[in-house]
């Protein structure tokens, strides 16, 4: 079950997500004269995302990516600060530059689970990303916000339990008062597929866009945008494996 985040706290994590990236091995934070910097490949987490030809909202679009697509970086280079403490901007492949703030690293590959087979869910507390998986292969991969420090999503293996197609959430039904500060009262969640007890997978429409692959603002549910949890919901069923790493 979640809460959305306080709009600062999205702010200062935002910056730190913006940190991330700057100091992740193959993103050069200040590249030398004649060093090649090393590639690396992001995902757009918006519905759509334009490549620019100079790092600036200001300069011609050249093309538009959509949420999911794989995109290769081999540099980056300051510009404009569409968010506030973030002025990164990364080089494609092609020449071009795509905004940092609107990507994230793309999904790594399915973790190896001995002896499973057909479908299971993996969830990647770190990464902020749910995949699908059929055979050991990732089918679709999605951003997700997960449970905030005081309230983290649990690790472990499970299985969906219970599948409610359009739920209310209400905080008095796990002991925290509606008008407490982390109180909450949630109609039209839809595809809410419970694997822990309250713990589930769901449509989280609360949530900034930003939120999604980047940082942690629920109670301990996996949050998922609209075409994202409908996705899961018809990929599932009662007794899908649920696999949850760090």
């Amino acid at each position: 079950m979640k809460i959305p985040l306080h709009l600062a706290l999205g702010a200062v994590l935002m910056v730190a997500v913006a940190a991330l990236f700057v100091s992740s091995p193959g993103v050069a934070s200040a590249q030398e004269p004649g060093v090649q910097p090393q590639e690396f490949t992001v995902q757009a987490f918006m519905e759509e995302l334009n490549t620019r030809s100079e790092p600036n909202t200001s300069a011609p679009i050249v093309s538009t990516i959509s949420r999911g697509d794989v995109v290769k970086i081999i540099g980056q280079a300051a510009g404009e600060e569409v968010r506030s403490g973030n002025a990164v901007w990364f080089r494609t492949s092609d020449g071009n530059y795509v905004y940092s703030g609107s990507v994230r690293p793309a999904a790594a590959a399915a973790a190896q689970v001995d002896g499973m087979s057909g479908r299971w869910i993996e969830v990647d507390r770190s990464a902020q990303v749910a995949r699908a998986i059929e055979d050991g292969n990732v089918v679709y991969s999605a951003p997700i916000t997960v449970g905030t420090q005081a309230f983290p999503t649990p690790t472990g293996s499970y299985t969906i339990q219970r599948r409610v197609a359009n739920e209310t959430m209400d905080s008095a039904t796990v002991g925290i008062p509606r008008d407490s500060p982390d109180g909450y009262y949630l109609t039209g969640v839809l595809y809410t597929q419970y694997f822990n007890n309250g713990y589930s997978l769901h449509y989280n429409y609360w949530s900034p866009p930003e939120a999604f692959g980047n940082y942690p603002g629920s109670h301990g549910c996996v949050g998922l945008q609209l075409a994202d949890a409908e996705f899961f919901w018809n990929f599932a069923d009662i007794g899908t494996p649920v696999i949850i790493n760090q």
